[in-house]
């Protein structure tokens, strides 16, 4: 058969689609992947084919400023980003998708519903974390929606004010949808109208949240899709590993880094301050100025994660779901500094584990000399991380959530 996977986003939006197309592709399935142009190297790299899907991803700091501010930015991405584009985003992922046998999409791929409707697709929508489900009997902890654990006839209110107040984001969806006659959305297709009616693919582990009751309906958990492959270390990265001490290891993604303002120069002064060994991978090389090269901490543009957590000793990061899936992978504890988008509620979660330490990005500079330091000493945090490990590994979520891919397109 032919799977279209539709993503648009960062790499965390990306890279579970390419596992499961990974493993796809290995039973002899022919896998491609629309996106835009900034992960056509990703997608290459990982052996499928790559589509393109506007609109295109601008390589400009200001774009992923505006992109991770938590108040503004979600407003942004719809509005002034995705929108916009959508007939540019429908033309492109029609013409990959036509012929599919099934078309699976992330959140941000607001042109799937168009695609699948058109051509009478299976489809199948994804969450990568808990908080796309947008459950009231389990809420996410979003900076824009102030939902309350035990309070579900509140979290209705909420959600149905929080819709309310964001119609205009989707007027320029329904008309186009409308103009294509399409239909309308049966939600706010930033809500519930971004899922399949056929049934979802929540893409993450049991120990994040099980699926709630107010799911989709036909949600299906595969368990958490682990990056694989890809992991060589710059030969200078794995000497320096291999010299001292395991390191704290520093980083904020592939989106976050572009907002970093003084995270990485304030972590150095921790790290030296602690006495510690500290690796810092800053994703924009602009955020390589200043921090230290010497035997006591490193700085790189970027290592592969699955490669180079095993060797910290404790990661401090910014709680995208993908990069604690691979802190938990490797055992590791964690320090979480959520800048936007489902990070709180990421963060929060892995807390509730035991295996993390959640501080607020406006207190880091602060209190996160203390934070880290308490942490590097919690063998309670380091038990349960430990123990966290030892579940995902044995999760296989790109081979169960190929098997759900598989099955949806012998039952539609």
């Amino acid at each position: 058969m032919k799977v279209v996977f539709a993503s648009h986003g960062s790499l965390g939006d990306l890279v579970p689609f390419l596992e499961i197309g990974k493993v796809l592709k290995a039973r002899s399935h022919t896998v491609a992947v629309a996106t835009h142009n900034a992960h056509a190297k990703a997608v290459t790299r990982a052996g499928l084919q790559h589509a393109p899907m506007r609109p295109d991803r601008p390589s400009d700091p200001a774009f992923h400023r505006k992109f991770m501010k938590p108040w503004s930015g979600p407003r942004f991405v719809y509005k002034e980003f995705l929108t916009p584009a959508i007939a540019e985003a429908d033309e492109d992922l029609s013409a990959a998708a036509a012929d599919a046998d099934v078309l699976v999409s992330v959140t941000l791929a607001l042109a799937a519903p168009l695609v699948a409707k058109r051509y009478g697709l299976v489809w199948r929508s994804c969450a990568f974390q808990p908080a796309m489900l947008y459950s009231i009997l389990d809420p996410p902890r979003l900076p824009l929606i102030p939902l309350i654990k035990g309070k579900p006839a509140y979290n209705e209110w909420v959600l149905t004010a929080a819709k309310n107040g964001i119609q205009d984001w989707a007027n320029p969806l329904r008309r186009y949808r409308a103009s294509a006659g399409l239909g309308t959305y049966d939600d706010h297709p930033v809500f519930g109208g971004q899922h399949a009616p056929g049934g979802a693919l929540a893409l993450f582990s049991p120990l994040f949240g099980a699926v709630p009751p107010d799911a989709p309906s036909g949600t299906i958990q595969t368990g958490q899709v682990l990056q694989t492959g890809g992991g060589d270390l710059d030969p200078a990265l794995s000497a320096w590993l291999a010299s001292g001490e395991a390191p704290v290891i520093f980083t904020l993604g592939s989106a976050s880094a572009h907002a970093a303002r003084r995270f990485f120069a304030q972590s150095a002064k921790f790290a030296d301050a602690l006495g510690v060994r500290a690796l810092f991978l800053v994703g924009d090389p602009a955020n390589l100025a200043g921090l230290p090269q010497n035997d006591r901490a490193r700085a790189f543009t970027a290592a592969p994660y699955q490669s180079v957590f095993p060797h910290a000793r404790l990661i401090v990061h910014q709680g995208g779901i993908g990069t604690i899936a691979l802190a938990l992978a490797a055992g590791k504890p964690m320090v979480l500094v959520p800048f936007a988008h489902d990070q709180p509620d990421n963060s929060f979660r892995a807390a509730a584990m035991g295996a993390a330490v959640v501080i607020p990005r406006s207190r880091y500079a602060l209190f996160g000399r203390g934070v880290i330091a308490q942490a590097l000493t919690d063998e309670a945090m380091a038990n349960a991380a430990a123990e966290a490990q030892l579940t995902i590994m044995a999760e296989h979520g790109a081979e169960r959530a190929a098997d759900a891919i598989e099955s949806a397109a012998l039952t539609g």
